[in-house]
């Protein structure tokens, strides 16, 4: 049986050719997307995710700001659903129990004594159910509810015995956000874990009340993944990718993400880190990933740091202005190659590839019923007639593939003029010089009239370059 091999389209290089990254050519499955902020991460991770799953490959996406619904199967919001980061299998409770404490730790910002504290309360949380914490037989494991009870009697017999309990209730305010989002609780049911290798699933995260239980809540939901994993056993196929956005707050020496880069691909799953600050990478994480992007990086720092790994000049990784345009370097090639993100809304097959995942879910909950009648109603859209279709928004596209236009560009097209020409005129910098010096020397020695006439003209003349590029694009 052959089998086909996985690509995943990314865009056009200079010469108008496809660029392709196949995940198995490279030394690692794993890839990074770096940039500033706005320079076209988001849309490349939604194109990819969409060749992904047209390839038979799921993604489970760790999303922060609610930016990936709509490329989604399905979307975990914790409305009923809990993981337990305390079930230990296939390490030991005691393994488990540092795992869980050094995660606490560098999400918190845990002193020594605090996280002396946790790792007592929560080996004391296992021995309570009974828990042998050198064993690795199965058992219903504690849950963080079990461990906030033991900090609390544990502070509560200190008092009693008028020994001081600071520490205990410095580190019980330093949690209270965890222990009362009423997520780690038994009384919810567990997420089944084999539907995220079956369809295209989102971990939501907007909606946690800090940033602190955000972070935690992904690093124990890809801990879990890499148990599951590790249950699932070894293949050669890709089965799953997993994709973290600002991964550079999820990943150190010790954390789950990390173990996931170096283990995930002996059991066919790829890891993707998009980040708006790669210096905040080791080497060590660089070295393996077999793919990157890199966007403008606005840092000095961050463009040195990118432009060393890839082997090229950090001003010209400044200078990437064009948002969805970056600098490829796959290991399996020498070189960099200037790529054009194809975004997702250009991309072929979008709708054939939904209608497949709909006749493929039959066992959809109730939660999902939002998501069929968003679906649907895209359906119905899509077969509007071309008149209809006109009225659909506006997209800038060649300079700005992932900039769909706003309202008021439809209504009043100057602005559009107006905004494509300053683009075009300030791209460069010499002309942001050129044009501030003009400008100046308008002000200081010309009377005002005239100083506004000189600004009107260049108004103008920028709205008539908007105008011709627009005109260009028709």
């Amino acid at each position: 049986m052959i089998m086909m091999v996985l690509e995943i389209i990314l865009g056009k290089g200079d010469n108008g050719n496809e660029i392709k990254w196949a995940p198995k050519n490279e030394k690692n499955p794993h890839f990074m997307v770096v940039g500033t902020s706005g320079s076209g991460k988001t849309e490349t991770l939604k194109a990819i995710i969409h060749e992904l799953s047209a390839g038979g490959v799921p993604s489970f996406i760790v999303d922060f700001h609610q930016d990936f619904d709509n490329v989604a199967d399905n979307v975990l919001d914790f409305t009923n659903m809990t993981i337990n980061p305390l079930e230990y299998a296939p390490e030991t409770p005691e393994a488990a129990m540092y795992k869980v404490s050094n995660i606490l730790k560098k999400i918190f910002v845990l002193g020594v004594q605090q996280e002396g504290v946790l790792q007592d309360a929560i080996l004391s949380a296992y021995r309570d159910k009974g828990i042998d914490i050198k064993s690795m037989e199965k058992q219903d494991a504690p849950t963080f509810e079990d461990v906030k009870n033991v900090l609390e009697n544990k502070a509560e017999y200190l008092k009693e015995e008028k020994r001081s309990s600071q520490t205990i209730e410095t580190l019980l305010v330093r949690l209270r956000p965890l222990f009362n989002t009423g997520f780690f609780t038994s009384k919810k049911s567990a997420i089944p874990f084999k539907n995220i290798f079956a369809e295209t699933t989102v971990l939501k995260l907007k909606n946690m009340p800090t940033e602190e239980v955000k972070y935690a809540i992904a690093e124990f939901f890809i801990n879990k993944l890499k148990y599951e994993l590790y249950a699932r056993g070894k293949t050669d196929k890709m089965v799953l990718y997993c994709i973290v956005d600002e991964a550079h707050r999820l990943i150190d020496e010790k954390s789950p993400l990390n173990d996931l880069l170096r283990e995930s691909r002996k059991y066919g799953t790829g890891v993707i880190l998009s980040s708006q600050r790669p210096s905040d990478f080791s080497d060590t994480v660089l070295a393996n990933v077999g793919g990157i992007i890199a966007f403008q990086c606005r840092l000095e720092k961050d463009a040195i740091f990118v432009g060393r790994q890839m082997g090229i000049n950090f001003e010209e990784i400044k200078n990437l202005t064009e948002v969805g345009t970056g600098f490829v370097n796959l290991s399996s090639k020498n070189g960099n190659e200037k790529v054009k993100i194809t975004p997702l809304w250009k991309r072929k097959g979008l709708k054939t590839v939904k209608k497949e995942r709909k006749a493929e879910k039959p066992h959809e909950t109730k939660q999902k019923e939002p998501a069929k009648k968003e679906e649907k109603e895209e359906d119905e859209r899509s077969e509007e007639t071309p008149a209809q279709e006109r009225k659909k928004p506006i997209v800038l596209e060649e300079e700005d593939d992932a900039i769909y236009i706003r309202d008021e560009y439809r209504y009043f097209p100057p602005l559009l003029w107006f905004v494509r020409g300053m683009k075009a005129y300030f791209s460069s910098i010499k002309r942001g010089a050129l044009f501030a010096v003009v400008m100046g020397f308008a002000y200081s020695f010309l009377e005002f009239r005239f100083a506004a006439a000189v600004t009107g003209v260049f108004l103008l003349s920028l709205m008539i370059a908007g105008f011709m590029r627009s005109r260009g694009k028709k």
